[in-house]
């Protein structure tokens, strides 16, 4: 009887556990948003789902394209990221505003359940 009711309270226990505990860190929202075009920004923001463990948080701003230039290789813009008091968005500060182009912003992080989860998007500048 005991080798069958260890397994169901695991079960169990499992089936109560607040999704949110569960959840992997996802973008819910970003400054600019995906597949826009923007005038020159000078910062980008990038709002998550859940609070972030700030030393895993890594981010990168590369240009894809340039208006005029074909094969244009990718190129890392220099930035700084600041993490929200709120744990949950970030502001990634350019060193220079962003010349028309195309762009992709790839982050990563992880939650409160420890896996480093991320994604990318692109915009672009006019």
């Amino acid at each position: 009887m005991l080798k069958f009711l260890i397994p169901a309270v695991a079960a169990a226990s499992l089936a109560i556990l607040p999704t949110a505990v569960l959840a992997h860190v996802k973008l819910t929202a970003s400054t600019p948003a995906a597949n826009a075009t923007v005038a020159k920004p000078s910062r980008i923001e990038l709002k998550l789902s859940e609070r972030l463990i700030a030393p895993t948080v890594k981010t990168e701003v590369i240009m894809t394209g340039m208006p005029g230039m074909k094969d244009h290789p990718p190129m890392k813009m220099a930035h700084t990221s600041q993490m929200g008091k709120d744990g949950k968005s970030m502001t990634l500060l350019l060193k220079k505003a962003l010349v028309p182009g195309s762009y992709t912003v790839k982050w990563s992080a992880a939650g409160a359940d420890s896996h480093r989860m991320g994604s990318e998007f692109s915009f672009k500048v006019k």
